[in-house]
């Protein structure tokens, strides 16, 4: 029969802070989608709709990384939650069309979360959106 495993108290105390630090570390926003991550859409029935069914009726997609529209790349430089539910992301986009040398537009992109709901405020107005599902 083996001893028990026995660690003295001092190895126990500085276990703690470091099993702390991991679970913090491994649920920050940075390891977590964020909420407005996604396919958002203006009508339902456009979260079927593809660039290959030649219609201007898409879905939105919004990761980290990318805002994505019918006419428009939109790089984001910074994402930054202003609220539980609301969050402000700085791009640059370049629009359908544009050269690859073309400057890119700066656009900030107001996203509030409710549920299914995204309501998305940028330099053009107003979009309350659904979400899509996967």
């Amino acid at each position: 029969m083996r001893a028990p495993c026995y660690a003295p108290p001092m190895i126990l105390a500085l276990r703690l802070p470091v099993l702390l630090t991991l679970v913090l570390l491994s649920t920050t926003p940075h390891a977590l989608a964020a909420d407005y991550e996604g396919r958002w859409a203006e009508e339902p029935a456009w979260c079927r709709n593809t660039r290959a069914s030649g219609t201007d009726e898409l879905p939105i997609t919004i990761s980290r990384r990318l805002v994505e529209t019918f006419a428009s790349y939109c790089r984001v430089l910074s994402a930054v939650r202003t609220s539980r539910a609301t969050w402000r992301l700085r791009t640059s986009c370049r629009d359908e069309g544009r050269a690859e040398w073309e400057p890119r537009t700066p656009v900030t992109f107001v996203l509030r979360v409710n549920g299914k709901n995204l309501y998305l405020r940028d330099d053009t107005g107003v979009q309350n959106l659904t979400r899509c599902p996967n």
